[in-house]
């Protein structure tokens, strides 16, 4: 396992090498740097809370996005405080102010915009079929960003689209039982009507 582990950490470290030394391209910059921030979907994330709350229809969807971005963060947030794996770019010896973003020197692993990304993703995917492989694409070139822009190594975004597509399948899924339960005992919540 713990040759596993090093070769995961060389194969990282080489792409991230490889960015690095390859330099900045001004376009690709600009074009990742605005994919970054559109993975900060926390705030993208309650904007679309709020847009699902407007119809009635849509409302559940409300609650299973921000249950499963929760979920996510909070996920993201005890790994990072256990795994506790400096940022690329501190290996590097850059510091926050070479960054093309405005970043902290906090731990990389794992990634929490991607989590957050795949985590509406997949919600998105799952309630809105025909958004579906935009949503997706979205939050692959949010956590592409992320390495291209030297903030979190492959296995960092590898790891936080995972725990965001499997914090949205356990909410729906509990949000379904729910459902289930309410209809065989004829309940009535307004919130979870459909």
């Amino acid at each position: 396992m713990f040759e596993l582990i090093q070769l995961i950490q060389s194969f990282d470290f080489y792409i991230i090498l490889q960015i690095y030394q390859t330099g900045g391209i001004s376009f690709i910059d600009t074009v990742a740097v605005l994919f970054s921030y559109a993975g900060s979907l926390r705030l993208g994330a309650l904007f679309l809370c709020l847009f699902f709350w407007m119809k009635k229809e849509t409302r559940p969807i409300t609650f299973i996005l921000f249950s499963a971005v929760l979920l996510s963060a909070g996920i993201t947030w005890i790994i990072k405080e256990i795994i506790d794996r400096p940022r690329p770019y501190i290996e590097l010896g850059l510091t926050a102010a070479d960054m093309l973003i405005r970043t902290d020197p906090t731990v990389s692993f794992p990634s929490g915009h991607t989590a957050t990304a795949f985590t509406t993703a997949t919600v998105v995917a799952r309630y809105f079929k025909k958004w579906a492989i935009p949503a997706l694409f979205l939050a692959c070139l949010a956590g592409l960003s992320r390495i291209y822009l030297l903030v979190h190594y492959p296995s960092d975004v590898v790891a936080g689209a995972l725990i965001g597509i499997m914090s949205a399948v356990f909410v729906i899924y509990f949000y379904q039982k729910i459902i289930q339960r309410m209809e065989n005992e004829k309940l009535k919540i307004p919130f979870f009507e459909k």
